[in-house]
Protein backbone atom coordinates (compact mmCIF):
# COMPACT_ATOMS: atom_id res chain seq x y z
CA UNK A 1 0.00 0.00 0.00
CA UNK A 2 3.29 2.60 0.48
CA UNK A 3 4.50 1.54 -2.47
CA UNK A 4 0.88 2.94 -4.49
CA UNK A 5 0.61 5.54 -2.47
CA UNK A 6 4.37 7.00 -2.17
CA UNK A 7 3.80 6.39 -6.04
CA UNK A 8 0.88 8.76 -6.65
CA UNK A 9 2.17 11.40 -4.31
CA UNK A 10 5.58 11.62 -5.98
CA UNK A 11 3.69 11.68 -9.24
CA UNK A 12 1.63 14.77 -8.03
CA UNK A 13 4.18 16.14 -6.41
CA UNK A 14 6.39 16.66 -9.33
CA UNK A 15 3.94 17.09 -11.62
CA UNK A 16 1.50 19.34 -10.91
CA UNK A 17 4.16 22.29 -9.85
CA UNK A 18 5.86 21.59 -13.33
CA UNK A 19 2.55 22.17 -14.73
CA UNK A 20 1.66 25.39 -12.82
CA UNK A 21 4.79 27.00 -13.77
CA UNK A 22 4.41 25.98 -17.59
CA UNK A 23 1.11 27.51 -17.81
CA UNK A 24 2.89 30.64 -16.28
CA UNK A 25 5.96 30.57 -18.80
CA UNK A 26 3.16 29.69 -22.26
CA UNK A 27 0.74 32.97 -20.43
CA UNK A 28 3.91 35.15 -20.88
CA UNK A 29 4.61 34.14 -24.53
CA UNK A 30 1.23 36.24 -25.14
CA UNK A 31 1.76 37.29 -28.62
CA UNK A 32 2.82 33.77 -31.06
CA UNK A 33 2.79 30.82 -28.61
CA UNK A 34 4.47 28.21 -29.67
CA UNK A 35 2.39 25.12 -31.38
CA UNK A 36 1.40 22.88 -28.75
CA UNK A 37 2.93 19.33 -30.37
CA UNK A 38 6.08 20.64 -30.56
CA UNK A 39 5.95 21.84 -26.99
CA UNK A 40 5.06 18.33 -25.93
CA UNK A 41 7.59 17.12 -28.14
CA UNK A 42 9.81 19.46 -26.47
CA UNK A 43 8.72 18.55 -22.67
CA UNK A 44 9.09 14.95 -23.56
CA UNK A 45 12.50 14.92 -24.74
CA UNK A 46 13.49 16.06 -21.51
CA UNK A 47 11.64 13.88 -19.60
CA UNK A 48 12.95 10.33 -21.09
CA UNK A 49 15.82 10.60 -23.83
CA UNK A 50 17.67 13.30 -22.31
CA UNK A 51 17.56 11.65 -19.09
CA UNK A 52 18.63 7.99 -20.56
CA UNK A 53 21.48 9.83 -22.57
CA UNK A 54 22.30 11.70 -19.32
CA UNK A 55 22.58 8.51 -17.80
CA UNK A 56 24.93 6.97 -20.19
CA UNK A 57 27.49 9.78 -20.40
CA UNK A 58 27.70 10.35 -16.71
CA UNK A 59 28.44 6.32 -16.11
CA UNK A 60 31.27 6.99 -18.92
CA UNK A 61 32.46 9.82 -17.74
CA UNK A 62 32.26 9.31 -13.87
CA UNK A 63 34.58 6.04 -14.55
CA UNK A 64 37.83 8.10 -14.16
CA UNK A 65 36.90 9.70 -10.87
CA UNK A 66 35.30 6.85 -9.54
CA UNK A 67 39.12 5.03 -9.77
CA UNK A 68 40.28 7.73 -7.19
CA UNK A 69 38.06 6.78 -4.91
CA UNK A 70 36.03 8.46 -1.95
CA UNK A 71 37.28 12.03 -1.70
CA UNK A 72 36.36 15.98 -2.26
CA UNK A 73 38.11 15.55 -6.00
CA UNK A 74 36.16 12.33 -6.98
CA UNK A 75 33.07 14.09 -5.72
CA UNK A 76 33.73 17.84 -7.53
CA UNK A 77 34.00 15.31 -10.53
CA UNK A 78 31.43 13.31 -10.18
CA UNK A 79 28.52 16.07 -9.30
CA UNK A 80 30.10 19.46 -10.36
CA UNK A 81 31.60 18.10 -13.52
CA UNK A 82 29.68 15.27 -15.64
CA UNK A 83 26.18 16.10 -14.32
CA UNK A 84 26.27 19.58 -15.90
CA UNK A 85 28.05 18.48 -19.13
CA UNK A 86 26.33 15.70 -19.99
CA UNK A 87 22.38 17.13 -18.77
CA UNK A 88 23.04 20.16 -20.08
CA UNK A 89 23.94 19.20 -23.45
CA UNK A 90 21.74 16.78 -23.86
CA UNK A 91 18.83 19.02 -23.13
CA UNK A 92 20.31 21.54 -25.45
CA UNK A 93 19.99 19.15 -28.55
CA UNK A 94 16.18 19.43 -28.47
CA UNK A 95 16.33 23.55 -28.39
CA UNK A 96 19.06 23.31 -31.62
CA UNK A 97 17.16 20.94 -33.27
CA UNK A 98 13.92 23.15 -33.14
CA UNK A 99 16.35 26.13 -33.73
CA UNK A 100 17.70 24.10 -37.22
CA UNK A 101 14.22 22.27 -38.51
CA UNK A 102 11.68 24.52 -37.22
CA UNK A 103 12.94 28.12 -37.77
CA UNK A 104 9.59 29.59 -38.61
CA UNK A 105 8.44 28.36 -34.83
CA UNK A 106 11.79 30.08 -33.58
CA UNK A 107 11.66 33.59 -33.74
CA UNK A 108 13.50 35.50 -30.87
CA UNK A 109 14.83 34.89 -27.59
CA UNK A 110 11.58 34.47 -25.87
CA UNK A 111 11.32 31.55 -28.13
CA UNK A 112 14.70 30.35 -26.94
CA UNK A 113 13.61 30.73 -23.28
CA UNK A 114 10.15 28.70 -23.60
CA UNK A 115 11.81 26.25 -25.65
CA UNK A 116 14.45 25.59 -23.09
CA UNK A 117 12.33 25.66 -20.15
CA UNK A 118 10.12 22.97 -21.13
CA UNK A 119 13.01 20.46 -21.92
CA UNK A 120 13.98 21.79 -18.28
CA UNK A 121 10.52 21.01 -16.96
CA UNK A 122 10.64 17.85 -18.64
CA UNK A 123 13.93 16.36 -17.02
CA UNK A 124 12.93 17.56 -13.73
CA UNK A 125 9.81 16.09 -13.69
CA UNK A 126 11.54 12.10 -14.32
CA UNK A 127 14.48 13.23 -11.84
CA UNK A 128 12.28 14.07 -9.38
CA UNK A 129 9.91 11.11 -9.52
CA UNK A 130 12.87 8.87 -9.00
CA UNK A 131 14.40 11.21 -6.22
CA UNK A 132 11.25 11.12 -4.33
CA UNK A 133 10.84 7.51 -4.96
CA UNK A 134 14.32 6.51 -3.89
CA UNK A 135 14.50 8.75 -0.69
CA UNK A 136 10.78 6.81 0.58
CA UNK A 137 11.96 3.69 0.18
CA UNK A 138 15.34 4.58 1.69
CA UNK A 139 14.66 6.97 4.26
CA UNK A 140 11.02 7.19 4.71
CA UNK A 141 7.62 9.72 4.76
CA UNK A 142 10.01 12.24 6.72
CA UNK A 143 12.97 12.44 4.43
CA UNK A 144 10.40 12.39 1.65
CA UNK A 145 8.80 15.40 2.82
CA UNK A 146 11.94 17.60 3.43
CA UNK A 147 12.96 16.06 -0.74
CA UNK A 148 9.80 17.07 -2.38
CA UNK A 149 9.68 20.57 -0.27
CA UNK A 150 13.59 21.57 -1.81
CA UNK A 151 13.13 19.33 -4.88
CA UNK A 152 9.61 21.40 -5.94
CA UNK A 153 9.56 24.76 -3.79
CA UNK A 154 13.20 25.82 -3.59
CA UNK A 155 15.14 24.29 -6.92
CA UNK A 156 11.98 23.17 -8.71
CA UNK A 157 13.03 26.06 -11.68
CA UNK A 158 17.17 25.10 -11.86
CA UNK A 159 16.91 22.56 -14.95
CA UNK A 160 14.82 25.06 -16.59
CA UNK A 161 16.60 27.91 -15.99
CA UNK A 162 19.67 26.38 -17.09
CA UNK A 163 18.61 25.48 -20.27
CA UNK A 164 16.31 28.44 -21.17
CA UNK A 165 20.11 30.18 -21.03
CA UNK A 166 20.86 27.94 -23.74
CA UNK A 167 17.76 28.57 -25.56
CA UNK A 168 18.30 32.51 -25.49
CA UNK A 169 21.25 32.73 -26.83
CA UNK A 170 19.87 30.46 -29.71
CA UNK A 171 17.25 33.39 -29.78
CA UNK A 172 20.11 36.11 -29.61
CA UNK A 173 21.58 33.73 -32.70
CA UNK A 174 18.19 33.57 -34.71
CA UNK A 175 18.44 37.82 -35.46
CA UNK A 176 22.01 38.08 -35.46
CA UNK A 177 23.51 38.68 -39.21
CA UNK A 178 26.86 37.90 -38.20
CA UNK A 179 28.08 34.35 -38.64
CA UNK A 180 30.34 34.53 -35.23
CA UNK A 181 27.56 35.91 -33.29
CA UNK A 182 25.56 33.05 -34.52
CA UNK A 183 28.25 30.56 -33.50
CA UNK A 184 29.80 32.22 -30.18
CA UNK A 185 26.64 33.38 -28.71
CA UNK A 186 24.85 29.96 -28.21
CA UNK A 187 28.04 28.37 -27.30
CA UNK A 188 28.68 31.10 -24.80
CA UNK A 189 24.32 30.25 -23.86
CA UNK A 190 25.42 26.60 -23.34
CA UNK A 191 28.52 27.41 -21.44
CA UNK A 192 26.27 29.65 -19.10
CA UNK A 193 24.38 26.79 -18.24
CA UNK A 194 26.77 24.50 -17.51
CA UNK A 195 28.23 27.01 -15.36
CA UNK A 196 25.27 27.97 -13.61
CA UNK A 197 24.89 24.19 -13.03
CA UNK A 198 27.86 23.01 -11.77
CA UNK A 199 27.97 26.07 -9.01
CA UNK A 200 24.43 24.92 -7.84
CA UNK A 201 25.71 21.55 -7.85
CA UNK A 202 29.24 22.25 -6.09
CA UNK A 203 26.86 24.17 -3.69
CA UNK A 204 25.90 20.55 -2.78
CA UNK A 205 28.98 19.32 -2.34
CA UNK A 206 30.87 21.85 0.07
CA UNK A 207 28.05 22.62 2.01
CA UNK A 208 29.07 20.72 5.00
CA UNK A 209 32.54 21.93 5.19
CA UNK A 210 31.37 25.28 4.61
CA UNK A 211 28.15 25.32 7.03
CA UNK A 212 25.66 25.41 4.26
CA UNK A 213 26.92 29.03 2.86
CA UNK A 214 28.23 27.15 -0.69
CA UNK A 215 24.73 26.25 -0.43
CA UNK A 216 22.98 29.22 0.19
CA UNK A 217 25.32 31.11 -2.71
CA UNK A 218 24.56 28.77 -4.82
CA UNK A 219 20.43 29.17 -4.17
CA UNK A 220 20.39 32.61 -4.26
CA UNK A 221 22.71 32.56 -7.65
CA UNK A 222 19.67 30.10 -9.14
CA UNK A 223 16.69 32.09 -8.19
CA UNK A 224 19.29 35.50 -9.23
CA UNK A 225 19.38 33.61 -12.70
CA UNK A 226 15.39 32.78 -13.03
CA UNK A 227 14.43 36.52 -12.06
CA UNK A 228 17.03 38.06 -14.85
CA UNK A 229 15.40 35.49 -17.45
CA UNK A 230 11.64 36.90 -16.42
CA UNK A 231 12.58 40.52 -16.61
CA UNK A 232 14.30 39.34 -20.10
CA UNK A 233 11.00 37.35 -20.92
CA UNK A 234 8.94 40.52 -20.23
CA UNK A 235 11.08 43.20 -22.23
CA UNK A 236 11.11 40.70 -24.99
CA UNK A 237 7.34 40.53 -24.96
CA UNK A 238 7.20 44.30 -24.77
CA UNK A 239 9.54 44.20 -27.87
CA UNK A 240 7.40 41.52 -29.83
CA UNK A 241 4.28 44.25 -29.26
CA UNK A 242 6.70 46.94 -30.42
CA UNK A 243 7.68 44.92 -33.67
CA UNK A 244 3.92 44.38 -34.45
CA UNK A 245 2.91 47.73 -33.80
CA UNK A 246 5.65 49.36 -36.49
CA UNK A 247 5.78 46.03 -38.92
CA UNK A 248 1.78 46.06 -38.97
CA UNK A 249 1.70 50.03 -40.43
CA UNK A 250 2.73 49.10 -43.86
CA UNK A 251 0.08 46.60 -44.10
CA UNK A 252 -2.59 49.33 -43.18
CA UNK A 253 -1.35 51.58 -45.90
CA UNK A 254 -1.22 48.59 -48.48
CA UNK A 255 -4.90 47.70 -47.28
CA UNK A 256 -3.51 44.52 -46.29
CA UNK A 257 -5.46 45.00 -42.80
CA UNK A 258 -7.96 47.56 -41.65
CA UNK A 259 -7.00 50.43 -38.89
CA UNK A 260 -9.24 48.83 -36.76
CA UNK A 261 -8.27 45.37 -36.96
CA UNK A 262 -4.24 46.59 -36.60
CA UNK A 263 -5.03 48.61 -33.05
CA UNK A 264 -6.93 45.20 -31.94
CA UNK A 265 -3.62 43.43 -32.91
CA UNK A 266 -1.12 45.60 -31.40
CA UNK A 267 -2.26 44.56 -27.65
CA UNK A 268 -2.52 41.40 -25.80
CA UNK A 269 -5.56 42.93 -23.91
CA UNK A 270 -7.54 43.99 -26.70
CA UNK A 271 -6.89 40.60 -28.43
CA UNK A 272 -8.27 38.10 -25.58
CA UNK A 273 -11.43 40.96 -25.63
CA UNK A 274 -12.24 40.56 -29.42
CA UNK A 275 -12.14 37.01 -29.07
CA UNK A 276 -14.01 36.60 -26.30
CA UNK A 277 -16.65 38.78 -27.58
CA UNK A 278 -16.37 36.28 -30.66
CA UNK A 279 -16.82 33.04 -28.65
CA UNK A 280 -19.62 34.42 -26.35
CA UNK A 281 -21.56 36.17 -29.05
CA UNK A 282 -20.80 34.60 -32.22
CA UNK A 283 -19.36 30.95 -31.07
CA UNK A 284 -16.60 28.61 -30.80
CA UNK A 285 -15.84 29.30 -34.93
CA UNK A 286 -15.73 33.18 -34.91
CA UNK A 287 -13.65 32.61 -32.10
CA UNK A 288 -10.77 30.19 -33.77
CA UNK A 289 -10.82 32.31 -36.39
CA UNK A 290 -10.01 35.87 -34.77
CA UNK A 291 -7.52 33.32 -32.80
CA UNK A 292 -5.80 32.70 -36.23
CA UNK A 293 -6.08 36.16 -37.65
CA UNK A 294 -3.83 37.76 -34.63
CA UNK A 295 -1.72 34.66 -35.39
CA UNK A 296 -0.88 35.27 -38.62
CA UNK A 297 -0.41 39.19 -38.65
CA UNK A 298 1.65 38.59 -35.52
CA UNK A 299 4.02 35.93 -37.24
CA UNK A 300 3.73 37.98 -40.72
CA UNK A 301 5.58 41.11 -38.69
CA UNK A 302 8.01 38.39 -36.89
CA UNK A 303 8.99 37.46 -39.93
CA UNK A 304 9.75 40.83 -41.72
CA UNK A 305 11.75 41.74 -38.76
CA UNK A 306 13.66 38.91 -38.70
CA UNK A 307 13.96 39.78 -42.80
CA UNK A 308 15.30 43.03 -41.68
CA UNK A 309 17.24 42.08 -38.83
CA UNK A 310 19.21 39.19 -39.59
CA UNK A 311 19.13 39.58 -43.75
CA UNK A 312 17.36 36.14 -44.50
CA UNK A 313 16.52 35.83 -47.96
CA UNK A 314 14.22 34.28 -50.70
CA UNK A 315 12.81 31.66 -48.30
CA UNK A 316 11.74 34.59 -45.59
CA UNK A 317 10.28 36.34 -48.66
CA UNK A 318 8.24 33.83 -50.09
CA UNK A 319 6.89 33.37 -46.36
CA UNK A 320 6.02 36.68 -46.29
CA UNK A 321 3.79 36.67 -49.16
CA UNK A 322 2.24 33.16 -48.54
CA UNK A 323 1.45 35.01 -44.79
CA UNK A 324 -0.22 37.93 -46.48
CA UNK A 325 -2.05 35.74 -49.06
CA UNK A 326 -3.73 33.54 -46.30
CA UNK A 327 -4.54 36.87 -43.83
CA UNK A 328 -6.33 38.43 -47.13
CA UNK A 329 -7.91 34.48 -47.71
CA UNK A 330 -9.01 34.64 -43.78
CA UNK A 331 -10.33 38.31 -44.17
CA UNK A 332 -12.57 36.80 -46.96
CA UNK A 333 -13.83 34.15 -45.01
CA UNK A 334 -14.48 35.48 -42.18
CA UNK A 335 -16.43 38.72 -43.93
CA UNK A 336 -14.50 41.63 -42.30
CA UNK A 337 -15.50 44.79 -43.79
CA UNK A 338 -13.23 46.73 -47.28
CA UNK A 339 -10.01 48.13 -46.38
CA UNK A 340 -10.86 52.00 -45.74
CA UNK A 341 -7.68 54.39 -46.44
CA UNK A 342 -5.27 54.40 -43.69
CA UNK A 343 -3.65 57.71 -41.29
CA UNK A 344 -1.38 57.23 -38.48
CA UNK A 345 -0.74 59.98 -35.77
CA UNK A 346 2.95 61.39 -36.06
CA UNK A 347 2.65 61.49 -32.08
CA UNK A 348 1.69 57.70 -31.53
CA UNK A 349 1.70 55.75 -33.97
CA UNK A 350 -1.95 55.23 -33.78
CA UNK A 351 -3.93 54.06 -36.63
CA UNK A 352 -6.71 55.88 -37.71
CA UNK A 353 -9.49 55.88 -40.36
CA UNK A 354 -9.30 59.17 -42.77
CA UNK A 355 -12.40 60.42 -41.30
CA UNK A 356 -10.58 61.15 -37.36
CA UNK A 357 -9.47 64.74 -36.87
CA UNK A 358 -8.24 64.03 -33.91
CA UNK A 359 -6.81 61.11 -32.15
CA UNK A 360 -8.48 58.97 -29.94
CA UNK A 361 -4.98 57.98 -27.70
CA UNK A 362 -3.54 61.15 -27.35
CA UNK A 363 -5.75 63.65 -29.01
CA UNK A 364 -3.00 65.18 -31.11
CA UNK A 365 -4.79 66.88 -34.63
CA UNK A 366 -3.93 64.31 -37.56
CA UNK A 367 -1.63 65.33 -39.85
CA UNK A 368 0.07 62.63 -40.91
CA UNK A 369 -0.01 61.43 -45.00
CA UNK A 370 -2.78 59.24 -46.47
CA UNK A 371 -1.41 55.46 -47.19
Amino acid sequence: MDIILGLILSLLATAIPALIYIAIIWWLDRYEREPLWLLTVTFLWGAVPAIILALVAQLILDYPFELLGPGLVASVGTYGITPPLTEETVKALAVLGIFLFYRREFDNVLDGIVYGALVGFGFSVTENLFAFLGTLFTEGWESWGMTVLLRVGLYALNHSFFTACTGAALGYARLSRETWQKVLVPLLGLGAAMVFHSLHNLGAVFAESTVCLSLVIATLVDWGGVLVLLVIMLLTARQERLWIASQLQEEVTTGLISPAEYTLAVTYLDRFRTRWRALTREGWQRWRQWGRFFNLVTELSFKKHQLQAAGEGVTTVQLIDRLRQQIRDLRLQMGLEPIQTAVFCTRCGAALSSQHRFCPKCGQEVQSKEG
